[in-house]
């Protein structure tokens, strides 16, 4: 399978290779292996770029072609820090570069790289690169990169907008599916969103939840595999195979997990084996992949003990507090407010409704309330995002609270000032979570709509004109002289007399003087001056 995958990847300079394949870690090889051994190791310059949709993405780019290049000299640079990547690749050019579209132009500006030597450039994923909306920045790029390059564009799902990136970048491209067709037999799998660093753990927490009789381990990789099998041996699994590591199960197993995603329908099946229950550890990003893979099974999510047990204990509290509200009997009003959904709504979904809603403001308060404590410790400064969800969406701040906290996985405490708009929100947090709400809420939906979620960059970066609290003060705008400088009225005259002008009152002395003007006689002096 490798070799066909090889194969069906390599690429000519004058071909473009599109991929439709799930987003997964072990997947980048499939498509990056055909792309490095197109380098050139004599040449130091960028020979390789590949785009990343996020720093954690390009991170795991950058890991798999370590395991790619295996022996030869080339180098590598992760730019998951655009400051840290310019100053490497000033003192060690590199081969092989991967980062996000910003982070890139911004080595380019700084001329920290040049792409005229660019070989092959590679886009993974397209889709979610998209919904992060960084299109801009991809089009400032891709102009940097030389024509005849080849393009190798991946994406998990080939929508309209990604078609439309294949035919602006990759003309003609060929394609390679890794998926196989819709007629596939539906397969039901439960999944538990992980990120990289937290598989290992999980794993452990769901061999504890199901204690299987017989299980295997999905993992592709050796570094994995081994990852695996250190961790099974910690906890007392033997060598008697009762849960083995590996990429095919053995007749009808108790449970799968998929600690690696699988990269076709077909690979799905096969680590499956007839289990009596398949759990994968996945990204949120993933999700969307595993659904595909699935080819219409059921895909629900795993509960974990511990996670379970929180949310009954705080359910059980809230039917304490709604149970003595009912013993008071003072809820003439309210019923009369619901009433009216009475005839489109069942009494138990208009009451789960209102709980909702309880839920929302709870967690809008609890996060204005912990807002001001943290700006008063002296903490680091909030981080403000954009989503693409406002006012007119019908959207208020607790919606959005409710779905942070929610979809991010982050506490109310980590959330500060929601500011609702005509058609965004901006959104103060802390700035450790920051990059785990962008990766977790961009792409959900939140009062009907599709949100992105991206960090704010502010008015004066957009282009805008800046807020009227912002303008500067009248006396800060340029050299225009106060009204108080002009000095005595007078005086002002007296510049205009230097140009022929009237003469002002004050500069025409003693009217006995004017004598000189012409011919008339100086004024007759009065009786007491004349002595009479």
């Amino acid at each position: 399978m490798e070799q066909e995958a090889r194969e069906a990847g390599s690429v000519t300079r004058s071909q473009n290779v599109l991929y439709v394949m799930p987003h997964d870690w072990a997947s980048i090889a499939q498509f990056l292996e055909p792309l490095v051994e197109r380098i050139d190791a004599g040449a130091p310059d960028v020979q390789l770029l590949v785009v990343a949709p996020d720093s954690d993405v390009a991170a795991a780019i950058g890991a798999a072609a370590v395991k790619v290049i295996g022996e030869r000299d080339l180098q590598i640079v992760a730019a998951t820090s655009s400051a840290r990547a310019a100053r490497l690749l000033k003192i060690r050019p590199a081969q092989i570069v991967t980062g996000t579209p910003s982070t890139i132009v911004e080595l380019l500006r700084s001329a920290a790289i040049k792409l005229d030597t660019v070989r092959a450039v590679c886009i993974a994923w397209a889709d979610e690169l998209l919904t992060r909306g960084d299109a801009p920045a991809l089009e400032t790029l891709m102009t940097e990169v030389p024509k005849d390059s080849a393009r190798t564009i991946v994406t998990s799902e080939l929508s309209a907008a990604v078609e439309e990136i294949v035919e602006r970048y990759a003309r003609r491209a060929r394609k390679v599916i890794t998926a196989a067709n819709e007629t596939d037999a539906p397969v039901a799998v439960e999944y538990v969103t992980v990120s990289q660093a937290s598989r290992v753990a999980t794993l452990r927490r769901v061999l504890d939840a199901v204690d299987p009789a017989s299980a295997l381990v999905f993992a592709r990789e050796g570094s994995t595999r081994a990852e695996v099998s250190d961790l099974l041996r910690s906890i007392g699994y033997g060598s008697d195979g009762e849960v083995k590591v590996g990429l095919v199960a053995p007749p009808s197993p108790a449970l799968v997990v998929l600690f690696d995603l699988p990269a076709s329908r077909q690979e799905l099946r096969e680590a499956s084996g007839g289990a009596a229950r398949t759990i994968a550890l996945v990204q949120p990003r993933q999700i969307s992949s595993l659904r595909a893979l699935a080819a219409g099974g059921l895909v629900k999510p795993f509960t974990l003990p511990e996670s379970g047990q929180l949310a009954r204990d705080a359910d059980v509290r809230t039917r304490v507090e709604l149970r003595a509200i009912l013993a008071e009997g003072h809820v003439g009003r309210e019923l009369l407010a619901l009433e009216p959904l009475l005839g489109d709504y069942d009494g138990i979904e208009i009451a789960a409704a209102v709980l909702q809603l309880l839920e929302r403001e709870r967690q809008a308060r609890q996060a204005l309330a912990n807002a001001a404590p943290a700006v008063a410790r002296g903490s680091a400064p909030m981080v403000k995002l954009f989503v693409s969800v406002g006012a007119r969406d019908n959207a208020r701040a607790s919606d959005l609270v409710g779905a942070i906290a929610n979809q991010g996985g982050v506490s109310s405490a980590e959330l500060g000032k929601v500011d609702v708009r005509e058609s965004h929100s901006i959104v103060e947090v802390a700035p450790n979570v920051a990059d785990t709400i962008i990766e977790r809420v961009t792409g959900t939906t939140i009062k009907g709509r599709r949100a992105i979620v991206r960090r704010d960059e502010g008015v004066e970066s957009r282009g805008g004109r800046p807020p009227r609290g912002d303008r500067p003060d009248r006396g800060e705008r340029g050299e225009r002289r106060d009204r108080g400088e002009r000095g005595e009225r007078g005086a002002f005259r007296g510049e205009r007399s230097e140009r022929g002008a009237r003469p002002g009152r004050g500069e025409r002395g003693d009217r006995n003087e004017r004598s000189d003007r012409g011919d008339r006689p100086p004024r007759r002096p009065r009786t007491e001056d004349r002595g009479e």
